[in-house]
């Protein structure tokens, strides 16, 4: 298993061990790519890394690190999710949602949504992806390549998350609160407040624990996923950011974009297994 991380100022891809944490290698980019977010292909053994300042998306060999193609879509390229053999793309500039195929780099098709979109959710049911907007959430349906519901919302949606469990939808906002919604009729069920920028969520089912990043009071808020209350909080000596969670549950990993490492937690004890230095400003992780 391979921990990859983001590096937006050092302009980097890290690889991390898994088993031992241990950095095995960096990929350098050009000085031009700023890779906030990006996909992991392990099948063809490519990243796809949308940089956020020109607008261009790359394809990179995992292998030798080189850029085996690029295709210039424009505007402020913020994330990316990859599906069967297309990659979906939100631009924040254009209010769009680019559609490429993985292979080629040839544009599919655009759609277009509300103001700012940003992160994505993926709920694998019903093959429907969640754009959170800056007043609203737009669903599409990934093989019709078309909006199927949206809602306007009155809080600044930012990252989502899809509890496919429950089929509720975890939505951290820019005016620091956490919003439950359900998925099939995007209905409030619940809010939280005690946030100030509340960036990426992750569920623990096995603890039944849901981790909440928040750059804002540098911590991450554990929420009981049962009881819907908060139950405690991890201090990061940094800025958290990014965050991910073992297919075990067992490990906790966040970005610390101040000091430039990835911090290990046993999700357990809550206690810091190991804290790896990587580039600057880690941002994304993705455990594979």
């Amino acid at each position: 298993m391979k921990i990859y991380i983001s590096n937006y100022l050092s302009h980097s891809i890290s690889i991390i061990n898994y088993e031992t944490l241990e950095t095995e290698r960096e990929i350098v980019l050009n000085n031009n790519i700023y890779p906030h977010h990006f996909c992991v292909d392990e099948q063809e053994k490519k990243i796809f890394i949308p940089s956020l300042i020109n607008g261009t998306l790359y394809a990179v060999d995992i292998i030798s690190g080189k850029i085996l193609d690029s295709i210039s879509v424009g505007g402020s390229l913020s994330q990316i999710f990859m599906h069967e053999d297309e990659l979906f793309v939100s631009n924040e500039d254009t209010n769009s949602i680019y559609i490429i195929n993985k292979y080629t780099l040839d544009p599919i098709t655009m759609i277009s949504v509300d103001d700012m979109p940003h992160g994505f959710g993926y709920y694998k049911k019903n093959k429907r992806l969640y754009v959170p907007c800056i007043n609203s959430i737009v669903c599409i349906d990934i093989e019709n390549k078309s909006i199927y519901k949206k809602i306007d919302t009155d809080f600044k949606a930012w990252h989502l998350e899809i509890d496919e469990k429950r089929e509720e939808i975890y939505v951290s906002t820019l005016d620091g609160k956490l919003v439950i919604l359900k998925e099939e009729d995007l209905e409030v069920v619940n809010t939280f407040q005690e946030l100030l920028l509340p960036v990426q969520i992750k569920f623990n089912y096995t603890d039944n624990r849901v981790y909440i990043s928040d750059l804002g009071y540098n911590q991450i808020k554990i929420l009981d996923y049962n009881l819907g209350k908060y139950i405690g909080k991890i201090k990061i000596n940094g800025i958290p950011q990014g965050l991910e969670i073992s297919n075990d549950y067992s490990r906790l990993f966040v970005s610390d974009t101040e000091n430039g490492e990835i911090k290990v937690f046993d999700t357990k004890t809550n206690q810091l297994m190991k804290a790896i230095h990587v580039g600057k400003e880690p941002t994304t992780i993705v455990c594979l």
